[in-house]
């Protein structure tokens, strides 16, 4: 079951959600927007600037999730592609790492002022040239280090790996690994040396940092862009990918000749987001399709879906810890325990597009006995 908290509007094109994932701030929640400016009209002559977009960081605390919330924090930025939390904290603070259409990575640190809880930029770099950063990940959503590293795709069809070094990031690699827009990249958590890549030229790659140039593997069975991969921090050398054909595909990351089983979700496959405890549920953003909850065994199966926001799903994560409802059954769940499994309840945050909608939602997953 997949119920409706609350709903709100974002105001710009709203493309990524991210719950912070380390305690005790797993309250706070971002909403990452994106929106072409229309007062600034496009031009043909390719000497001439390319038309500006628009961007903001929502930062909402949810405590409590009611019907109504608000942010307690707006950042006007250039348009957002991704943003991602470090899964550890960095020299005392949680930090987000974000990606612009001007072609940066910005890094804010979350900051306690007073007791008010904000964001403030800590770090920005360009990634290279006149492109539009896609894609952010981090290295160390498995394995806590003093300096992570991150990995960028852009709209040339590069992926650049950084690395944090005290307050600069220090640029480790660069690898033309597609010949149009590279949507998407990530590490594998469990060798934060290696990481993939997926293209709109329907490739889907694999890196070392170690190995210069070029990638140390090259998948050609998507039948469209690849758009969505992630590694799974609980489960060794599984991998899922998601593309425009509208497939959902589990890898052996230790073999990517061809993957071990798909399915169709009826809808191109923008975000795929491991459940951060259950290790065989996953959520998925499905474009024109709506979201998905789906079942990761030895296969694929589609769960539940998510059909009421009215635009172009994009953005999906869930909240880490247990969600309100959860604590409160919580000794309920416990007395029942030696009879049967409580069901899951988690608290998720989606966002779609051209309707600048974001929604917060519980997932009631259902155990077997």
């Amino acid at each position: 079951m997949w119920n409706t908290k609350c709903k709100w509007q974002t105001g710009y094109s709203a493309d990524s959600v991210e719950w912070c994932p380390v305690e005790p701030w797993r309250h706070v929640l971002v909403c990452g927007t994106y929106q072409l400016d229309k007062s600034d009209q496009e031009t043909k002559d390719a000497d001439q600037p390319k038309q500006k977009r628009l961007g903001r960081i929502y930062l909402f605390l949810l405590n409590k999730i009611t019907t109504e919330i608000s942010p307690t924090q707006t950042i006007d930025t250039a348009g957002i592609l991704d943003m991602k939390w470090c899964y550890h904290k960095i020299q005392g603070h949680p930090v987000l790492a974000v990606v612009t259409s001007d072609g940066y990575i910005q890094l804010y640190r979350l900051l306690d002022e007073n007791g008010t809880l904000k964001l403030e930029l800590w770090i920005e770099d360009a990634i290279c040239g006149n492109v539009l950063a896609l894609s952010v990940d981090w290295s160390s959503n498995k394995t806590s280090t003093a300096q992570p590293s991150l990995v960028v795709s852009d709209s040339s069809g590069a992926v650049t790996v950084f690395r944090i070094f005290g307050r600069s990031l220090e640029k480790m690699g660069y690898w033309l690994g597609h010949s149009f827009e590279a949507w998407i990249a990530a590490f594998n958590y469990w060798n934060p040396d290696v990481f993939y890549s997926g293209g709109d030229d329907c490739m889907f790659k694999s890196y070392d940092v170690r190995v210069a140039d070029v990638p140390t593997a090259t998948n050609r069975s998507h039948e469209a862009g690849v758009t969505a991969i992630r590694s799974q921090i609980h489960v060794e050398h599984q991998l899922l990918t998601g593309s425009y054909d509208e497939k959902v595909r589990l890898w052996d990351a230790r073999s990517l000749k061809r993957c071990i089983t798909e399915t169709d979700v009826n809808g191109g496959v923008w975000r795929l987001k491991w459940h951060p405890s259950n290790t065989s549920v996953v959520l998925a953003a499905c474009m024109y399709g709506g979201f998905r909850v789906l079942r990761v065994t030895d296969e694929v199966a589609v769960m539940c879906e998510y059909v009421e926001h009215e635009s172009i799903a994009y953005g999906a994560d869930w909240q880490f810890g247990k969600s309100t409802a959860e604590s409160d059954d919580k000794a309920t769940a416990e007395s029942d325990k030696s009879t049967v499994d409580s069901d899951d309840k988690s608290i998720v945050a989606t966002c779609s597009f051209y309707d600048c909608s974001m929604h917060i939602g519980e997932i009631v997953i259902q155990k077997c006995l």
